[in-house]
């Protein structure tokens, strides 16, 4: 059993699965661990200051230097992160318990997919032929997957502490709304997720899909948290999901 700050099933769903893929990985667990380290978004040496270790040692370990760690290690570095998260709020081990423990048994869900090595998300938005309307140059940031939701199932179906753990809570994912009229509702819900909250955990960028007239305020919502907002042209819900799952990664 990992000791971490909060007991909750999910977050022990959560470190299980993080030290699991890094244990599994018997080409490179450093580069799992890697990743784990960068969605949590610190630093290799704060991590090590946390850990009391040297920055060189969690370099070594990422790099592949260092032989495979022992389950001692991973067992240090997953509780170390978690406890490091928890220390500021806890935002981002709460946006990814939903992807290992989903609380959300619901078809508004229609993919939720993990790459296997992160990819800058304008890959992605041109798969899904995409304009875009916001802060085109961020599309180069990466993003380790993306959740893709029905918004009209999602709004009838879910609740509003549900539809903003969805929306805001996608951290260094994509997000991606079908059968949205005008984008209003998603945009706000994510600009409200932002409020009160030491650390911003919100999707790397917005898809939306169906969109009948797109609302100014959806635009200005998303060029002010600076997330690039864009409106894809396939033309079915169907159709879209297709394109996501035949989208294979570089």
């Amino acid at each position: 059993m990992f000791r971490v700050m909060d007991q909750s099933e999910a977050l022990q769903k959560l470190a299980e699965t993080m030290a699991g893929e890094i244990c599994l990985s018997e080409n490179d667990p450093g580069a799992v661990m890697k990743r784990w380290r960068e969605r949590f978004q610190i630093s290799q040496k704060d991590l090590a200051k946390h850990l009391d270790v040297s920055p060189s040692v969690i370099s070594d370990y990422e790099s592949g230097r260092r032989k495979s760690p022992r389950v001692e290690t991973i067992k240090r570095f997953v509780e170390g992160l978690i406890d490091m998260d928890a220390a500021n709020g806890g935002r981002i081990a709460m946006a990814l318990e939903k992807l290992v423990s989903p609380e959300i048994a619901s078809d508004a869900i229609l993919d939720s997919r993990e790459f296997g090595v992160p990819i800058p998300s304008r890959l992605l938005v041109e798969k899904l032929d995409c304009k875009v309307l916001t802060h085109k140059s961020l599309l180069d940031r990466d993003i380790y997957g993306y959740t893709a939701l029905d918004s009209v199932k999602a709004i009838v179906n879910l609740t509003p502490q549900q539809l903003l753990r969805l929306y805001g809570g996608t951290t260094q994912r994509a997000a991606i709304l079908t059968n949205v009229k005008t984008g209003r509702s998603p945009m706000v819900a994510i600009k409200a997720s932002q409020i009160g909250t030491s650390v911003a955990v919100k999707p790397a960028v917005v898809i939306l899909q169906g969109v009948k007239e797109l609302d100014p305020l959806a635009v200005r919502i998303a060029d002010s948290i600076h997330i690039p907002l864009c409106v894809s042209s396939i033309q079915t819900q169907d159709r879209l999901t297709k394109e996501l799952r035949s989208f294979e990664p570089p």
